[in-house]
């Protein structure tokens, strides 16, 4: 009991002289009915590994009512894209916070309405215009009677899925007969995506991950699948080899950064991460953006995934070494 009364006191003495050093914080908004513990992990990290920068993150749900706006340095708006379109109230309760922060020049990462930009048809376009990047083609579909009729010009085999939503289910068109399976009507903005083959001559399927923060550029995981789907679930393949595969590009540096970079800035995020692949040619295939990720995943705590655990570190250093240098509070973080 007395060591428990112990701890709380030194606790509190250590939060009093930080709030003294550090009286500046850093505003977070997060959506309670979705996706409320986004980043938990990252905020559990900054407490472990520098504790001096963990009380700066003052973390909200939507709505809140802010009161004393001359303590925040920077906004995170920890919210799921895109906004506007998924979630209108969300949007509605994060709009007044956001203009009181352009009002006091209080800096932003990913601006709410520039988590449109991710909507899948318009971001391929945006990307696809960029030399050295392919995209798939992608088509929306308005009306999935004429589509069945038409195709809107794609040859099969395409896919069908959300157009707003990450890690849908995603339904293969080989044939045109299978059109008559796919459940149009539960679909939010249903589209058709080109597929591209990108089979390695291994016979498997490779996705990399490809983390910014802001001009700086961070390769974290690299999946590889037997399912062209490439997903982490029963068809992820791991062993010494892919293991060793992938430890070797989250340890170096991504060498498509450049082309990267330019894609994210043509599609106005701050903070994001890209889904990429390689054509039979080599070409890079830049399959969405997400400036929403998740870094530390359900499963990255199991055993066989702790080789992984220094690409989170790696991820987790520059992510906060970013949101100190936005806020422009000076803390050292351990190399």
């Amino acid at each position: 009991m007395y060591k428990e009364f112990q701890q709380q006191v030194i606790s509190g003495i250590r939060d009093a002289i930080n709030n003294i050093r550090y009286p500046k914080r850093i505003l977070v908004v997060r959506q309670k009915d979705h996706q409320s513990t986004y980043n938990d992990y990252f905020i559990y990290w900054v407490s472990q590994n520098v504790p001096e920068a963990a009380h700066l993150f003052e973390l909200h749900y939507l709505p809140c009512e802010i009161n004393d706006w001359d303590r925040y340095a920077l906004f995170l708006p920890w919210l799921q894209d895109p906004l506007k379109e998924r979630f209108p109230h969300i949007y509605q309760y994060a709009q007044p916070i956001e203009a009181e922060c352009k009002k006091r020049n209080i800096p932003i990462v990913n601006p709410i309405d520039n988590l449109s930009n991710s909507i899948k048809s318009l971001a391929a376009q945006r990307i696809g215009s960029i030399k050295g990047i392919r995209t798939a083609k992608t088509v929306p579909i308005t009306d999935p009677e004429d589509f069945k009729k038409t195709q809107a010009g794609l040859s099969t085999p395409f896919f069908i899925r959300e157009d707003w939503v990450h890690g849908c289910q995603i339904f293969f068109v080989q044939n045109l007969d299978d059109l008559a399976n796919i459940p149009f009507e539960k679909f939010i903005a249903p589209i058709a995506v080109e597929f591209l083959d990108v089979k390695g001559e291994d016979g498997l399927y490779r996705k990399y991950r490809y983390f910014a923060m802001g001009d700086e550029g961070i390769p974290g995981p690299l999946m590889v699948s037997k399912s062209w789907e490439v997903r982490d679930n029963d068809n992820r393949v791991i062993n010494e080899s892919i293991i060793a595969e992938e430890i070797a590009y989250f340890s170096g540096e991504d060498p498509n950064h450049e082309l990267l970079q330019q894609a994210r800035k043509a599609l106005g995020f701050d903070f994001m991460a890209f889904d990429y692949s390689y054509d039979e040619q080599g070409k890079l295939i830049v399959w969405e953006p997400n400036p929403f990720p998740v870094i530390w995943g359900s499963h990255d705590g199991d055993p066989d995934k702790k080789y992984a655990l220094p690409s989170i570190d790696r991820i987790y250093t520059a992510l906060l070494k970013y949101y100190l240098q936005r806020a422009n509070i000076s803390i050292k973080i351990p190399a």
